[in-house]
């Protein structure tokens, strides 16, 4: 069996957190991730340098063609990009009830770029950055 991409999707919560909606014209969701090294390199070693696993690094990125009015879904993640206020944000798999997360962490939005191309539908990119450790993350 193979996993298809459709069958994730991104919530971002409100204010309290309690309720999660799912923004509209979501397109391609991807997970970035990676892990930094620490240098342990002495004069002594002479050319080699071993390295120490260091702290973990996560981003979510998100392409979106807004289709609106979408209050509780852009329209919220716009003002989360203007405010810098963090929400928190789920990964979900089909068929996107509240006990199908597989991610979920309080995360920064960054709306990146919005592209206004003549005879297509508005795009916009989205990072969004950890503030805090993931609470559920079955994708690493």
């Amino acid at each position: 069996m193979k996993l298809k991409g459709n069958d994730y999707r991104l919530f971002v919560g409100n204010a309290a957190g309690t309720t999660f909606a799912q923004p509209a014209g979501q397109g391609n969701l991807t997970r970035n991730g990676g892990r930094n090294f620490t240098s342990n390199a002495t004069k002594d070693t002479e050319g080699y340098d071993t390295q120490t696993p260091g702290l973990r690094t996560l981003t979510l990125t998100l392409q979106l063609t807004p289709s609106l009015p979408d209050a509780d879904g852009y329209s919220r993640m716009e003002t989360l990009n203007v405010s810098d206020e963090t929400a928190i944000y789920q990964i979900r798999k089909k068929p996107f009830a509240e006990e199908d997360v597989v991610f979920a962490a309080s995360m920064y939005t960054t709306l990146d770029d919005t592209a206004f191309n003549q005879g297509e539908s508005v795009t916009v990119g989205t990072t969004l950055t950890l503030a805090e450790t993931p609470t559920v993350d079955e994708l690493s």
